[in-house]
């Protein structure tokens, strides 16, 4: 995610292994937090998507969760001023 002051900021995006489970932000940090994570590593949002974007060779497109991230993030700004 961008960010102005430092240039970005982390967000997480996670392929369950089991579709029918959730998982949360909080459990994420709790997580983080038992395996002593430095606090500024931690995502700001965590999106829970089904596969992620993938080039032919099996490379991760992350242009494209930038894109999405960036999607989201401006529906939620408009739908906060709504």
């Amino acid at each position: 995610m961008p960010d102005e002051r430092l240039g970005e900021r982390s967000c997480a995006y996670v392929v369950l292994k089991a579709p029918h489970h959730s998982l949360s932000l909080e459990e994420v940090v709790a997580f983080f937090s038992r395996k002593r994570v430095a606090k500024y590593k931690y995502p700001e949002h965590i999106v829970v998507i089904e596969k992620l974007p993938r080039t032919a060779s099996g490379k991760i497109q992350k242009f494209l969760l930038r894109k999405d991230i960036m999607r989201r993030l401006t529906q939620d700004v408009c739908e906060e001023i709504e």
